[in-house]
């Protein structure tokens, strides 16, 4: 088994490791890994925030242009995901957690701003769930969502944390075919930037603590248009 795989159901699923969801109605066209019954967590005990993400993900689509167009600040298929999450309630949020003795503060610490977080209830929203698409950036970046969430978690105010990032087999196909411009060989999507099989490995090292994760992987179903990266990742083959 390679370090970014996912363990088959049935073999031995150790506390913090990556495994196979538990729930069974999550959208097709995703690579799903869950730690600490995340998924049932969210249907069981958090279902209106369940039914945004299941929303969401079946809706969302990118389309071929967005995965060839040239960099900038947020991706725009980045931006699309996180206003549908913003329409149901969802919203940016930054948290702070404050140490008190006999009443005295001791000191406070302010988390990383989350992207999209979504309230427990309107009443009482914490704990409530953390968002992340990490889309094409270095992968570092995964280490400072899994020690916010991680961090958050513990003190209560987080009950899942969800990282979308590329999937496994959009990976393979988009790695070696895109590059960064009409006029260079440097590939887009690098092996060091954020995708499924960086992501798992660091989770299954500790990454994320005892908070119970969800990761989704994008995979080319949701990618409209995609076959002419096929047929560039064929060619390409045919040429080695």
């Amino acid at each position: 088994m390679n370090a970014g795989d996912v363990p088959a159901e049935g073999l031995p699923d150790p506390a913090g490791m990556v495994g196979p969801p538990s729930v069974d109605d999550l959208p097709a066209g995703y690579r799903y890994g869950v730690t600490r019954y995340a998924d049932v967590i969210l249907r069981e005990a958090l279902p209106e925030r369940y039914g945004d993400l299941l929303a969401v993900l079946s809706e969302y689509r990118i389309d071929i242009d967005e995965l060839t167009r040239g960099g900038g600040s947020r991706a725009t298929q980045t931006i699309r995901f996180d206003a549908m999450l913003r329409s149901r309630g969802w919203g940016k949020r930054t948290i702070t957690i404050a140490k008190l003795i006999d009443d005295q503060l001791i000191h406070s610490t302010r988390g990383h701003e989350i992207d999209m977080f979504g309230p427990g209830s309107v009443e009482d929203p914490y704990p409530g769930v953390a968002v992340e698409l990490e889309w094409n950036n270095k992968d570092p970046f995964f280490d400072r969502d899994l020690i916010n969430f991680a961090a958050l978690h513990r003190e209560g105010a987080l009950a899942v944390g969800i990282i979308v990032t590329r999937g496994p087999t959009l990976q393979r196909y988009i790695g070696p075919v895109i590059t960064s411009g009409p006029k260079t060989t440097s590939k887009k999507y690098g092996t060091s930037t954020t995708h499924w099989d960086k992501i798992i490995p660091r989770i299954n090292l500790g990454g994320g603590g005892e908070c119970p994760l969800l990761v989704v992987g994008i995979e080319p179903e949701r990618v409209d248009g995609f076959e002419t990266i096929v047929d560039a990742y064929n060619a390409r083959q045919t040429l080695w």
